[in-house]
């Protein structure tokens, strides 16, 4: 029974580089493949050298809403060329981000375009950040459905049942972390509503660990539990889980295939 992490951030600081421990760690917990996703450009650069380091890692170079202010054409020149080696996956993570604010909406729709075209141009699925911003989010995807060609991810999916459905009308895909281990997440029925045809695996590390381990550095290890919990809210085995999880992330990510 193998799983697939397909959004954690093993380029964060907080792992100080060094990531003989959380590999060893992975294999031990049946993880074979990650995908390390960029937030800005330098974290996109890690990812990449992440990539040529460890063999079951891949990558996705790309600007978080967060950092869209720094997005230029030098910054965007970058990407495209990082999006050319093989164990780029996708481009991601972009979108939106209204809770923080920390660039301007202008920015960030200029960002969340232009990432967009350069992924549909390099025939890449994106990896998208959606936090306060469903009906922005859901408005700006149908506006540029031309552009989506190659599906997308709603990463760590918490938006309604209701808005999964137009997403995936849209082409998307949906990963789940740790949250849904939280008492009174209140996820199940979300899941259930979108299938299990159409969702994935994922950490978000080092950000929110499953219990028991919240407020816990997070590690790509924990997918086990998160897809324990995910074959508890659907009533069937982990290992089918794990099965249609990797399945789906093969699907999406088929470049996972092709190394």
């Amino acid at each position: 029974m193998k799983f697939i992490d397909v959004h954690a951030h093993l380029n964060d600081a907080k792992y100080g580089g060094d990531l003989e421990p959380v590999f060893k760690a992975m294999q031990v917990g049946g993880v074979d493949r990650v995908i390390n996703v960029g937030f800005d450009l330098k974290s996109s650069i890690d990812a990449k050298d992440i990539s040529e380091r460890y063999e079951g890692a891949y990558f996705c170079p790309g600007v978080h809403p967060d950092d869209a202010k720094t997005v230029n054409g030098d910054v965007l020149a970058e990407i495209e060329r990082l999006s050319d080696h093989p164990k780029c996956v996708a481009i991601g993570e972009i979108g939106f981000d209204f809770y923080w604010n920390k660039s301007t909406e202008e920015e960030q729709i200029y960002a969340f375009e232009k990432q967009m075209e350069l992924a549909d141009g390099k025939g890449l699925p994106f990896v998208v950040h959606s936090r306060d911003a469903s009906a922005k989010t859901i408005a700006f995807l149908k506006d540029r459905k031309s552009l989506i060609n190659h599906g997308f991810l709603m990463h760590c999916y918490s938006e309604s049942a209701e808005s999964a459905k137009i997403y995936e009308s849209l082409g998307a895909y949906f990963s789940f972390g740790g949250v849904i281990t939280f008492k009174n997440a209140k996820k199940g029925e979300i899941l259930k509503s979108i299938g299990l045809e159409k969702i994935m695996t994922e950490t978000d590390c080092p950000y929110l660990s499953p219990e028991p381990f919240r407020g816990q550095i997070n590690d790509p290890s924990r997918v086990a539990i998160i897809a324990d919990k995910m074959a508890e809210i659907f009533g069937v085995s982990t290992e089918e889980i794990a099965e249609k999880t990797v399945e789906n992330a093969e699907r999406l990510f088929f470049k996972l295939k092709c190394n």
